[in-house]
């Protein structure tokens, strides 16, 4: 596992807590790999976890009422966070990633797919407010009427700063809001913080450990957990 691994896998558990199905996917090719995409997403309005007495993390901005989609950027370095050029001007790339979802009729996947190449445009996403996103109509299938597409892009080895505002998501919000979700300030009533870590299985248990350490007395930085995976 290196360091991109580890962000991602961060990443996944940070929106596997916020109450998103999460994963990655792979657009097939007929040579090579046409590009990966770190991070899909897909959190139903009507999700709930009272026991864990946690609310999702604010910097998230998590919409209200609609099936929330997300397409992730994971990214290190202090760089400019900006999707893979073979996603965002690739439109059979954007097809397949929306078909894999499920939940478009083709009819909406041509709308998104001539509307993303502009709202991912690299000039455009840095000087955004706000994290890029469409409102999308869903099929009959999926048992509702509306959805958020949004783009996150999550700069890992970057913290937010008030001077320098981007639509990302970065390190001390994602450290941050795991380390609450793990170790409550108070007992929860019906979720107790000790049980087989294992159950996380291989892709988090490693990470889960990292917070779960009785020695630690704050979340630390992505690199004290590169220092624990030993890379």
């Amino acid at each position: 596992m290196d360091r991109s691994d580890i962000q991602e896998t961060l990443v996944s558990l940070y929106l596997r807590l916020n109450g998103y199905f999460v994963s990655g996917f792979i657009v097939h090719a007929s040579y090579g790999v046409g590009t990966e995409m770190d991070v899909l997403a897909v959190r139903f309005p009507r999700h709930k976890e009272p026991v864990r007495e946690v609310q999702p993390c604010g910097h998230l901005t998590i919409p209200a009422a609609c099936v929330d989609f997300i397409v992730g950027e994971v990214k290190g370095g202090s760089n400019n966070v900006n999707f893979n050029v073979r996603f965002r001007d690739n439109p059979e790339a954007i097809q397949t990633v929306l078909q894999r979802f499920g939940a478009f009729a083709n009819a909406e996947i041509d709308r998104i797919c001539a509307a993303v190449p502009s709202i991912l445009e690299p000039g455009r996403l840095e000087r955004s407010a706000s994290f890029p996103e469409l409102d999308v109509a869903l099929c009959e299938a999926a048992g509702m009427q509306t959805g958020k597409l949004r783009f996150i892009p999550f700069a890992a080895e970057q913290c937010r700063s008030s001077s320098a505002i981007r639509p990302y998501m970065f390190e001390d919000d994602l450290l941050g809001f795991v380390w609450k979700c793990f170790r409550p300030e108070q007992q929860r009533q019906r979720c107790n913080v000790r049980y087989n870590y294992e159950l996380w299985g291989p892709q988090f248990v490693q990470l889960v450990r990292y917070f779960k350490d009785s020695s630690r007395s704050a979340p630390g930085t992505i690199r004290d957990i590169y220092v624990a995976y030993g890379v």
